[in-house]
């Protein structure tokens, strides 16, 4: 079965045009034992590096929710000239929840990405685990099944610049 995944694979990427970016490198002077090897430790090293990613994405939002409360804290300490202060602490407020956003989004494409590699390098290995959780988990279709957490993570920022705006508008009016 290996073999003939293998060479399943080898014949697509014998199918590219020249210029094209394979995932397994054919034709290299290693035995199948030793090419099954690298590719297993490849595998597992790429696995690392894509949990690596998700750490690195939950303290980005540690770190803007962080940075919100502070914003929001000090924006406190002027209740007395609160009007003064509160549209360019909202201006920075709505800028961080920015930055958040399209932070979030990149890392979303980025796990996406890297989850589909690890799935194209399963279909040598004699287990499908990622692609079969994904297809458990009804694929992120529906919330009762799973609710992908950039589902939750993608709201927060909204939450954040609406809570501004809202700050604005009172000390306009008010």
């Amino acid at each position: 079965m290996q073999k003939r995944n293998d060479k399943k694979l080898d014949e697509k990427a014998d199918s590219m045009s020249g210029d094209a970016i394979v995932l397994f490198n054919a034709g290299l002077p290693l035995s199948a034992e030793d090419y099954c090897k690298y590719r297993f430790e490849q595998y597992k090293i790429y696995t690392e590096l894509t949990d690596r990613i998700s750490q690195r994405r939950a303290a980005s939002n540690t770190f803007f929710i962080s940075a919100n409360a502070a914003l929001l804290t000090v924006a406190t300490w002027f209740k007395d000239d609160f009007g003064k202060y509160i549209v360019l602490v909202s201006i920075v407020g709505v800028l961080f929840a920015l930055i958040w956003f399209f932070s979030i989004r990149s890392y979303g494409q980025l796990n996406r990405g890297k989850f589909r590699v690890l799935q194209d390098i399963e279909k040598c290995l004699p287990l499908n685990l990622y692609e079969y959780e994904w297809m458990v988990l009804g694929e992120g279709k529906s919330f009762k099944t799973y609710w992908q957490l950039s589902h939750v993570e993608r709201v927060l920022p909204f939450v954040f610049t609406a809570l501004y705006v809202a700050l604005s508008v009172l000390a306009i009016i008010g």
